[in-house]
């Protein structure tokens, strides 16, 4: 018999085999980097959320001082966001008075009743050695906890151990108020810290530039056509930048969804390499047994019609296997009742290949037969991101028997799915 053609056969199976197998090590590179920038793109994400709640905050307490009309007002509710938004322990204000010096005017925060007198008491002099630095132009006054110089002796009955000092207001020739944001030594653990980091520089910036131009307008009530400006134009500012904020964030919602769907597509596409694989082999040898048949004469029709009907049975099932992944993508346009065991079945058969070659074991722990209503597709993509995270970890940690187990159950009212790997943890 002549071996020819079958050693031919062979060896261009080998070579798809071989071509597939380097798709599979380019498609997993890819996954790779993808899982890495969407990483970093949720870190920008945050930033961004940040961001946009502290402009929201800001126009919200624009708003407010808006319609405050006395000082004590625009005092209460500038000291209620400083305590409850920026989570400082102590604010106050000192006020300008004819008599050239500066008094508290307002005050909260962690203080005890014989500890607020005593604050209340206390008077500035203009020619103050604390104050020369913010008459001279300096933006504000830092103390860092912890540090040397602890300030001037005024801060010690204060109380405070870290705080910022900014002036209010026109500063010619001296600001009319001042505003005292800080902590005490034994409370700053329990606060934000008073420090001079860029962020925190601009945060503050941010809300004191409010707050003064607030007072400032306040202080020239009487040009009210101008004051009513500035007040649209910074109105008009932070909602510019909301919008900005907003439009951002979206984008970047976008491209991490662009980004994880090509994540998940590369990890389809490696799995049908892995479940196609057997199939196709099957395949091979199929068409390679019709041409030895043939060459030895016993190409009979049934024979023939046996070998179509497997070849056939072999193509229907990579069919239903398309079929498979198809749906699976399809999006979900309402809830419905669906089976949680059936659709976790429905994952892992999507990840079986993919186990199988690196080895991991699978547990799934079942409890009852539970069925829930929500979105049966999305809820397989987020099951399908938690395994591909869990393997990858299995995988980078070189763990020694992988091992990923599910487990399903009733708590009360409700289905819980608890998914655990042996990687050691984030």
């Amino acid at each position: 018999m002549d071996r020819k053609p079958r050693t031919d056969n062979l060896r261009q199976k080998d070579a798809v085999i071989a071509e597939l197998q380097r798709e599979n090590e380019v498609l997993a590179q890819q996954v790779k980097r993808l899982v890495k920038a969407e990483s970093k793109l949720y870190e920008f994400q945050e930033e961004l959320d940040a961001q946009l709640k502290e402009y929201k905050d800001l126009y919200q307490l624009h708003r407010k001082l808006s319609v405050r009309l006395e000082l004590n007002e625009i005092c209460i509710v500038t000291i209620d966001y400083v305590i409850q938004n920026l989570n400082y322990e102590r604010v106050l204000f000192f006020l300008l008075e004819q008599t050239g010096k500066y008094h508290i005017c307002s005050l909260d925060g962690y203080y005890d009743a014989a500890e607020k007198k005593q604050v209340a008491e206390l008077v500035l002099e203009q020619d103050d050695p604390f104050l020369a630095p913010l008459i001279t132009g300096r933006e504000y006054l830092l103390c860092q906890g912890g540090s040397e110089a602890q300030g001037p002796e005024c801060l010690t009955v204060l109380g405070m151990n870290e705080y910022f000092v900014y002036p209010l207001g026109a500063p010619a020739p001296f600001p009319p108020v001042l505003l005292a944001v800080g902590n005490t030594a034994g409370n700053a653990k329990f606060y934000r810290k008073v420090n001079g980091s860029n962020g925190t520089l601009l945060s503050m910036g941010n809300f004191v530039g409010l707050i003064s131009s607030t007072v400032e307008n306040y202080f020239s009530y009487h040009k009210l056509a101008e004051s009513e400006s500035k007040y649209r134009q910074l109105s008009e500012v932070l909602e510019q930048r909301v919008r900005e904020a907003v439009n951002e964030l979206r984008q970047k919602d976008r491209i991490m969804i662009i980004q994880g769907r090509q994540a998940v597509m590369g990890e389809m596409i490696s799995n049908i390499a892995h479940q196609w694989r057997q199939p196709l082999n099957m395949l091979g040898l199929l068409a390679q047994d019709l041409q030895i048949t043939r060459a030895v004469g016993d190409l009979s029709k049934e024979y023939l019609d046996a070998n179509v009907i497997k070849t056939m049975t072999v193509i229907q099932q990579m069919s239903r296997t398309i079929d498979d992944f198809r749906n699976f993508f399809k999006p979900d346009k309402e809830k419905v009742e669906f089976n949680v065991l059936e659709a976790i079945d429905k994952t892992l058969s999507v990840m079986e290949g993919s186990f199988k070659k690196d080895q991991i074991h699978m547990e799934v722990e079942r409890t009852g037969d539970p069925v829930v209503k929500g979105y049966p597709g999305e809820f397989t993509q987020v099951l399908l991101n938690i395994l591909i995270n869990a393997r990858d970890a299995l995988i980078a940690r070189n763990v020694c028997k992988p091992k990923i187990s599910i487990k399903v159950y009733k708590e009360g009212s409700k289905t819980v799915v608890s998914i655990a790997d042996n990687a050691g943890g984030v």
